[in-house]
């Protein structure tokens, strides 16, 4: 299944699992998006939390939360709420999602906009790189025009 880029709301994805950047200290980003997922999933953020202040969670894995419709997948590609995002830390993560997406029960993933936009252009070619080849069927939001959908 080919990688796709789509604009639009990244909460009205059909994907089984939805994945978005976090940082490794679970400190809430000012970010449109994660805002809302906090609102509507605070007891994922809870739970997420709590396995990083237990040192579960090192920045350049993932931590999934099967509990909402679509899952939520964090990927821990910062170190702090403040830093930048780490290309090996976003290639960590995508190389051991794209190896192993079948032993975490993933059938479809859909990507919120990872990184800010002038970082967007350095990490555009790791997710290419990592996810292209992949049988796994992935979207890739690279806006967030709430509620909004559009092939590219």
């Amino acid at each position: 299944m080919p990688l796709t880029f789509v604009s639009g709301d990244p909460l009205q994805t059909a994907a089984q699992t939805l994945a978005f950047g976090h940082n490794a200290r679970a400190r809430v980003e000012v970010d449109p998006l994660q805002m809302r997922l906090l609102d509507i999933y605070p007891a994922a953020f809870a739970s997420f939390r709590k396995q990083c202040q237990h040192g579960r969670i090192r920045p350049g894995a993932f931590w999934t939360w099967r509990e909402s419709q679509p899952h939520l997948l964090f990927l821990v590609i910062r170190e702090t709420a403040q830093g930048a995002t780490r290309l090996r830390y976003i290639e960590s993560a995508l190389m051991t999602l794209a190896r192993d997406y079948r032993l975490y029960g993933i059938d479809s993933l859909a990507i919120a906009p990872v990184g800010s936009a002038a970082e967007w252009p350095l990490l555009k070619p790791v997710l290419v790189h990592w996810l292209a080849a992949c049988p796994l069927p992935v979207e890739v939001y690279e806006g967030d025009e709430g509620g909004k959908r559009e092939n590219r």
